[in-house]
């Protein structure tokens, strides 16, 4: 397959690449400055701003599925990079005729926060609820658009390496999520490059624990 990635100089986008680079599929990296990406094979690397829907219709000629990575860090107030984003990445999604739209996103957001434990609600509301807020309001555009997507709702990332034994479940069927779970941005990744290539998890929300 080949894939248009989004975030791929980040900690679980870097993963991506190179899981999805060995076992043989190709991909796009969209990034912001070329020069932070040491393309290794089967890599291509396009420098753009993620919110110009022009830019990232171009980028996905060709493409089979767009995985977006992207992450507000430790931003306080994102504005709306988010929501912009999303709304520039759907436009140029319809506008190419790239249908599967696959992006990362976090446990705590939208209608999630309600399900964890009311430690993980004090910790991810430290974080700033302007973070959370974006993300909630772009993911808003993408499941109301006609695209193939799917949302991945990660609990607290580590950098441990991949288990290879992912526990994901639809966010409609969690009741509550007790304690603090986490999961390694490795087994993330794995989850992403799997869903795509399958085509599984259409127009649903996984979230993403270590598996039990």
């Amino acid at each position: 397959m080949k894939f248009l990635l989004l975030g791929a100089t980040g900690a679980t986008g870097t993963l991506f690449v190179k899981r999805a680079t060995a076992a043989g599929h190709e991909v796009v990296a969209f990034v912001r400055d070329a020069s932070k990406i040491t393309p290794p094979d089967r890599l291509t690397v396009v420098e753009g701003d993620v919110r110009d829907a022009r830019a990232l219709t171009e980028a996905m000629r060709g493409i089979d599925a767009v995985v977006s990575t992207l992450g507000l860090g430790k931003v306080k107030d994102p504005g709306n990079l988010i929501v912009d984003t999303t709304r520039a990445l759907v436009r140029a999604a319809e506008d190419s005729g790239t249908k599967r739209v696959l992006v990362m996103s976090a446990f705590g957001v939208g209608d999630s926060l309600a399900k964890a434990s009311a430690f993980a609600r004090v910790l991810y509301n430290s974080g700033g609820k302007a973070p959370f807020a974006d993300k909630a309001a772009g993911e808003r555009i993408l499941t109301a658009s006609g695209l193939d997507w799917t949302l991945a709702y990660p609990v607290l990332l580590t950098n441990k390496p991949a288990a290879g034994d992912v526990h994901a479940v639809d966010l409609t069927a969690l009741d509550r999520l007790p304690g603090l779970p986490r999961i390694s941005r490795a087994d993330v990744a794995a989850f992403l490059l799997e869903a795509a290539v399958e085509g599984s998890w259409s127009r649903r929300t996984a979230v993403l624990t270590a598996g039990r």
